[in-house]
């Protein structure tokens, strides 16, 4: 029986190891140097991880800090200004999750229903056994100090074997909610790839394994990522470039794509503002927006 298991886990990551890689050749192209618009006027964003623009409140963002941070999601507008409830002191700010555990949360998403999702999935060594999303209700920004999770999503790799993993490839700062289905990208430190993973099932009750849909040569680590309300197009952000990927059927990886080389102090999240405009945080606490137009179709 043992001989089996390995021999199955042998054919397994042998199949795993030559899976298809997509690439792209670009094109020589000025690398745009990011100026900020604005800055985040509440001093406790010091980190922020993660943007999402929200489809519930007008002129409403949240973010987070990363890892080490209070258990809180920061609302704000599109001028980096915080919202924050009446009776809160001037020092004091952000919604807080009641009984979620801020342990790596690196990246945000929401759905076209009213919720919240965050990726407490940063496992920068790969030995995490803890992965999960934390799913909520959008909450009232304005008025908002405590609130809570109604699922938290357990899941893991089929893929990885080994804890920690070699090589150092399933750490993850970018989730999007397109098509009905959640999604995650892996951030590698063993190459420049991201692999792409779909989550079939979303069972609280269980520990729940992600599928592998495809891996793409994206030339960096993979930061952050949003898809647009239709789900027809996907922005994946790394420390080093922009990526669109546009699919009807959510195949990103074989749909059109353009890229934009950027340069900018160590930028961590990016959402889509609206059908043409980017926005970008850092953890600088400096914002930043990308026409679309502005970047360059490779594929």
């Amino acid at each position: 029986m043992k001989r089996i298991l390995v021999f199955t886990l042998l054919i397994f990551s042998l199949s795993f190891l030559n899976a298809e890689v997509i690439t792209v050749e670009l094109p020589p192209a000025d690398t745009l140097t990011l100026e900020p618009y604005t800055t985040f006027d509440f001093v406790e964003i010091d980190e922020s991880s993660a943007i999402v623009k929200s489809r519930v409140w007008e002129n409403v963002y949240w973010t987070l800090n990363d890892s080490g941070c209070k258990n809180r999601i920061f609302p704000f507008n599109r001028n980096g200004e915080l919202y924050r409830a009446e009776w809160y002191k001037e020092k004091d700010g952000g919604v807080y999750i009641g009984d979620a555990v801020n342990i790596d949360w690196e990246d945000m998403a929401t759905d076209n229903d009213g919720n919240l999702y965050i990726g407490a999935c940063g496992n920068n060594f790969n030995a995490r056994r803890d992965l999960a999303i934390y799913i909520l209700k959008d909450p009232q920004p304005y008025s908002t100090g405590t609130t809570r999770y109604f699922h938290k999503i357990n899941f893991y790799y089929p893929e990885q074997t080994e804890f920690p993993a070699v090589p150092n490839n399933y750490d993850c700062e970018a989730i999007f909610w397109a098509n009905g289905k959640l999604y995650l990208l892996t951030k590698h430190r063993a190459d420049t790839q991201t692999h792409i993973y779909r989550f079939d099932s979303m069972d609280p009750l269980k520990e729940n394994p992600v599928k592998l849909l495809g891996t793409f040569e994206i030339g960096g680590m993979v930061t952050s990522a949003d898809a647009s309300t239709d789900g027809k197009k996907l922005v994946v952000l790394t420390y080093n470039s922009i990526w669109l990927f546009e699919s009807e059927t959510g195949d990103y990886f074989h749909g059109k794509i353009s890229w934009l080389p950027i340069k900018a102090k160590q930028c961590e999240a990016i959402c889509f503002d609206d059908d043409t405009t980017l926005l970008i945080t850092n953890e600088q606490k400096e914002l930043f927006e990308v026409k679309l137009d502005m970047l360059i179709e490779v594929k």
